[in-house]
Formats: C-alpha cells, sequence, structure tokens
C-alpha cells in the first residue's frame, strides 16, 4: 500500500516489460482466467498496470490504495478505484466485497505494497480468503532485502535509506525469499510461478569507495562468490510470485541447537553389499556416544534390495533402529544421495559413512569432542586404509575380508596446500558444519562423477577452516578386486574431473587460515633451492635442465600429478613383489615426496617406473582385466 508523503508522490511509475509491473502480467499472461472477471489491485499507485490488464486480458480493473491522489489520477482515465487503507482482514474483506458487489475475482496483484503495511498478518489472510473463495491466482512483488549491494553494505555499517528502492524510508517490513514464502504458506498461498526482477547494480550501489562495492577488489570478489554459492538471490531486486491458496502449511522453524542430534551420519548404498551395511550399523551400535542420527539413502534400489535393506536396518536393536531412517533417491549420479542425504541431516553436524566402511567406538565421540573447542570448523580425525578381498564362506557367497594391515597413508593434520594437489581426508573422517549446506547452500557437484568429495572438501575448507585431531577413528576400506570408484571410472575421466575442480578452485579467490604465509613462502624457497640443485646457466644467463631446455611451473605439477597417479594405482600395488626383486638385483627404484620433489626427482621416477618389468607385466594384468 502506497504512502502519502506530503504533497509528493513518489510512486509514480510507467509500464514497462523489463520493469516490476512487467514481470507482474507475463506471469498471467498465459493464463486462462475466466471472461469479464475482475482484477483486483491491492496497493495499485498509480495503476501501472490498468492499461494492460483491460487491453490484453480483457478483465475489469480494479485499484485500491491509501492514497487519494493516486485513486483520483485513476478515476480521471475512467477506471474504477478506491481510497481504502487496510487494517483487520474482516474490515478489509467487508469493503472488497461490497466494491465487488457480487462480481466475481480472476486474479489478484499486491505489488510492492506488503513492505509498507502495518497489518501484515491480517493482510495476508485478506488475500488468501480471496484468493481461495475466488479460485483466485495471487501475484506479489516485495523488495529482495537480502540483494547483495544491501548485505554488502551491511559489512561496513551502512544502513542508507532512501526515498524509493530496496530501502524505502517507509518500509516497515523486510523480506527475503525465505520469509516471503514461508509467510505465504502460513496462510495457504503456495507459489506456482516466478519471474524475479533482477538487477546486478541496485539503487543501494554506493558509494564507489567502499571495498565491498569496488567492482575489482578481492574483497568483493571473495564475498560474492561465497553469495553465488548460497542461493542465486544476491541479484535479485523484487521478488515477483504468483500464488494460489490452498491449505495451509504449519512452518518450521529451525530447532534449537540443543534439540538437535550431535551428528548426522548419511550412509549411501545401492543395496549390493549387505554384509558390509550390517557390520556398518554394528560399529554405529558400539558407539561410546550415541548423540547421533543415521539416513540412509538407498540410491537406485530395486524393490528386492530396498527389502533387503530394510531387513538390515529392522535387524538392528530397537534403540538404534529409532534412530535410522531409509531414503529413497533414483536418478543422479554419486553425488546426488550425497545431497539428498545431507538436506535431510537434522544433525548440528553432518558425515559421510558408505556401507563399506569400519568405524570404531570412538568415532563419534571424538568428532563431539573436537567440536568443543573448535564449534563451527570442519572437523577431522584420522583414517587407516586397509585393503580388503571378497570371499566365500560355507556361511556367506560374499563376504569381506582383510589382507592387509593398517597403513598410515592419511597424515594426522589437514594441509590445505597438500590437499589441493591431492586428497587426504576420506570422507568418514570428517564432519561438516550443518550451516555450510543448509545456510551457505554449498552443494555437492553433480556434474561429476568422480572426486566429488575433493571438491566439497576443498570449498568447504576456506570457508570455515578444518580442526585436526591426531586420533584414529576409522578404516577406509581399500577394495583390491571388484566393483568400486577406481575401477568403474576411467582414468580419462577421473583426469578430466581433476582438471576440472583445480580450475574451478584456481577461479576463486580462498581465504586461508593462519600460518599460511610462511608455508607459502618455504615452499616457494623450496621449489627454487630444489630448481637449482638440477639446473645449471647457459651461456645466455637463462637457467636450464640438464637436457638445456628452460623447465616450467607447469610441467612441474603435471609430473607430480602423473607420479601421483602411479602412486596411487592398482598397479603400483601390486607391484611389491617385484620390487623387491628389485631391490635384490640392485635396481631400486627411489620413491620420491611427490610434492616436494624436483623435476629430475619426478622424471627419474616416472621413467624407471614405466621401464621396469614389473609395470610392464603389471599392464597385461590390467588388460586381461579389462
Amino acid at each position: 500500500m502506497t504512502i502519502l508523503k506530503g504533497n509528493e508522490y513518489p510512486y509514480k511509475f510507467e509500464y514497462a516489460e523489463d520493469n516490476v509491473y512487467g514481470h507482474v502480467f507475463s506471469l498471467i499472461e498465459d493464463l486462462e482466467l475466466p471472461k469479464h472477471g475482475v482484477h483486483l489491485d491491492i496497493g495499485c499507485g498509480w495503476g501501472a498496470i490498468s492499461d494492460v490488464i483491460t487491453e490484453k486480458k480483457q478483465l475489469h480493473y480494479i485499484g485500491i490504495d491509501a492514497n487519494q491522489e493516486a485513486v483520483n489520477h485513476l478515476l480521471s482515465e475512467g477506471k474504477e478505484a478506491y481510497s481504502f487503507r487496510l487494517t483487520d482482514s474482516q474490515s478489509n474483506l467487508e469493503f472488497i466485497e461490497r466494491i465487488l458487489n457480487g462480481r466475481p475475482i480472476s486474479s489478484i496483484s499486491i505489488i510492492d505494497t506488503l513492505e509498507h503495511v502495518f497489518y501484515l498478518e491480517e493482510v495476508m489472510d485478506t488475500i488468501s480468503r480471496l484468493s481461495l473463495k475466488y479460485n483466485a491466482p495471487v501475484i506479489i512483488s516485495v523488495p529482495n532485502f537480502t540483494h547483495n549491494d544491501v548485505v554488502l553494505k551491511l559489512l561496513c555499517n551502512k544502513l542508507d535509506e532512501t526515498a524509493t528502492g530496496l530501502l524505502d524510508k517507509t518500509h516497515v517490513n523486510i523480506f527475503s525469499e525465505d520469509r516471503l514464502v514461508a509467510l505465504c504458506q502460513k496462510y495457504g498461498l503456495h507459489q506456482i510461478k516466478q519471474k524475479d526482477v533482477r538487477r546486478e547494480k541496485s539503487d543501494q550501489y554506493f558509494p564507489k569507495e567502499l571495498l565491498t562495492l569496488a567492482e575489482k577488489s578481492s574483497l568483493r570478489q571473495l564475498l560474492l562468490n561465497l553469495r553465488k554459492e548460497m542461493d542465486g538471490n544476491g541479484e535479485v531486486y523484487q521478488f515477483v510470485r504468483m500464488f494460489i491458496a490452498s491449505h495451509p502449511v504449519k512452518h518450521k522453524y529451525p530447532a534449537p541447537q540443543e534439540q538437535r542430534p550431535f551428528l548426522s551420519i548419511i550412509t549411501r548404498t545401492v543395496g549390493d553389499r549387505p554384509e558390509e551395511l550390517k557390520e556398518v550399523l554394528l560399529c554405529l551400535t558400539g558407539q561410546e556416544c550415541t548423540d547421533f542420527e543415521v539416513i540412509v539413502v538407498g540410491h537406485n534400489l530395486t524393490v528386492e534390495k530396498q527389502i533387503s535393506v530394510e531387513g538390515i536396518i529392522n535387524s538392528t536393536p530397537e534403540w538404534i533402529r529409532s534412530k535410522i531412517r531409509l531414503v529413497r533417491v533414483n536418478g543422479g549420479n554419486r553425488s546426488t544421495p550425497l545431497n539428498v542425504g545431507f538436506e535431510q541431516a537434522n544433525g548440528q553436524y553432518i558425515t559421510i559413512l558408505d556401507d563399506d566402511d569400519i568405524v570404531f567406538s570412538n568415532w563419534v565421540k571424538e568428532f563431539k569432542e573436537l567440536s568443543k573447542e573448535h564449534y563451527g570448523k570442519i572437523l577431522r580425525t584420522v583414517s587407516v586404509r586397509q585393503e580388503y578381498d571378497r570371499i566365500k564362506t560355507k556361511y556367506s557367497q560374499s563376504c569381506s575380508m582383510a589382507v592387509s594391515g593398517f597403513k598410515r597413508d592419511y597424515p594426522p593434520e589437514f594441509d590445505y596446500f597438500t590437499m589441493l594437489h591431492h586428497n587426504q581426508s576420506p570422507g568418514l573422517c570428517l564432519a561438516f558444519p550443518r550451516a555450510l549446506f543448509h545456510d551457505l547452500k554449498l552443494r555437492f557437484d553433480e556434474s561429476i562423477n568422480t572426486i566429488e568429495d575433493w571438491d566439497f572438501i576443498l570449498r568447504g575448507a576456506f570457508i570455515c577452516g578444518v580442526a585436526s585431531s591426531p586420533v584414529v577413528t576409522n578404516i577406509y576400506r581399500w577394495w583390491r578386486k571388484g566393483s568400486n570408484s577406481q575401477t568403474l571410472h576411467s582414468e580419462q575421466e577421473w583426469n578430466e574431473n581433476y582438471q576440472y575442480v583445480l580450475r574451478k578452485i584456481d577461479s576463486r579467490h580462498l581465504i586461508l587460515p593462519p600460518g599460511s604465509a610462511k608455508k607459502i613462502n618455504w615452499l616457494v624457497d623450496a621449489y627454487i633451492k630444489n630448481a637449482h640443485s638440477v639446473q645449471s646457466q647457459n651461456v645466455s644467463g637463462q637457467i636450464v635442465n640438464e637436457q638445456g631446455i628452460q623447465p616450467t611451473y607447469d610441467s612441474l605439477m603435471q609430473k607430480r600429478e602423473v607420479a601421483h597417479q602411479i602412486l596411487a594405482s592398482d598397479s603400483w600395488f601390486i607391484l611389491k613383489p617385484f620390487k623387491k626383486l628389485m631391490r635384490i638385483f640392485g635396481k631400486q627404484i627411489n620413491i620420491p615426496d611427490v610434492f616436494r620433489a624436483n623435476e629430475k626427482e619426478l622424471d627419474d621416477f616416472i621413467n624407471n617406473v614405466k621401464s621396469s618389468i614389473g609395470w610392464k607385466i603389471t599392464g597385461v594384468i590390467r588388460r586381461i582385466r579389462e
């Protein structure tokens, strides 16, 4: 509802297809509305949509506004308009029914009005009851208080009221998308269409000296990246939504922290590892801390496998069975069940425990202890890797057997720089704060089918930071045979996804933890020293390697990647007996520290491995397998 301001009326806005009035009309343009009905424009102002409603939709236009000057303008153009100030719902309805005088309502609009009214709940009840009675769609437009310009100015303690626009000084209500939708649902108005007005730069894009608004500042780009990840509404200037009345929805307000379980455990399964799923749930029954819930996400389950999974869940003790929910998901890739599971999670923290992982009794307890001093950070304990084979016994056609001891492949501390090179943290050793997914809207990237966890961890770690515990709490099973993520996807797909994630991370500004400057200094120093140790000066003064070629940073990183892929491959583990034989005959292969090795050390390692008899034999084995 527009407001009279002395002798001025600041809301004389014209209709245009690309402004809010054009967007409002576009939502009802293609609807089959009852002919000869009424379009009721509540808070009509100067009646900017009146002509297009009458001419293109052939509806009778009725405008209602508290400002007499605006109403007089419409009356002078031969339109039907009334001066009325909205109050309680009953008075509003009695007035509207009186002016309708038996005519039906075909559609309703309330454009940039709700932010001005003092009786917001009464007005919502009014339009909901009208929509329900006449089965009339309602188009609501309100300014977006969470536009990037407003949010980024608030970070600088700036709140600049203006005569009109996002921070119009007469606004008494403010709206985010969540608040608008929840308010409408409370009164039975359910969204069916939308066409928001977007402006990258709003009327609040001032003053230009603010670093949060300065186009090229790193601070602005960092904040915009975070905002874009959240919901994509940062450039929405006005929400323009269409609703229809039905049954009201009781809005579920977020439960207080103390009412949430500490940990939500997401277990994705395709139903083909029933014995391992039993072991997972058995591990959870032995937890010292039981402040958790379990969400088993069944991905593309057949009826037979769904029955099997349900049977496994129902076979657990009652106390833990009451903590388990089975959620079915069809379609998508490996990331899809994770996104669905995280969406369903109620816990303060969320972790991933796949259906073949093993956790010790201290797993949940260590996470919770770590959170006491580091709440809000990603929590990390330590995984050990253990190799497994599938075997048959007289009791089972398929069960797992450990074929190695514990391998300490994963460091006790989370290192950002090493993590940028390769993943050192299996999903089950991490617990993510709920807000990372539910508030900041970070999602597992469903455009990739491998390393989706590495991508999510990297993006999350630079936002939240990571708190590490040196305590070992779980076993990451490494299957030597059979189907797993390593064998189901080609080396080319792994590499393409790896490069895609690196490009994604490299395209944005990063938040580094304390101590990073010292580490970067050390890394650059080590790189320069290593480069000089295998390089010599040629006559022109250029730095060259032993072959007379000037090395590049890209070539060094590529060789590190190749060396890392060799060390992470199944073939490298098959080579174990051959490596022992080589040592006997004096042909030992030196294994470098991939992250610190210089170019010559990497070249020697790669060439020695690929020219070895053992590697050639494993190549034959790989081809036979394929």
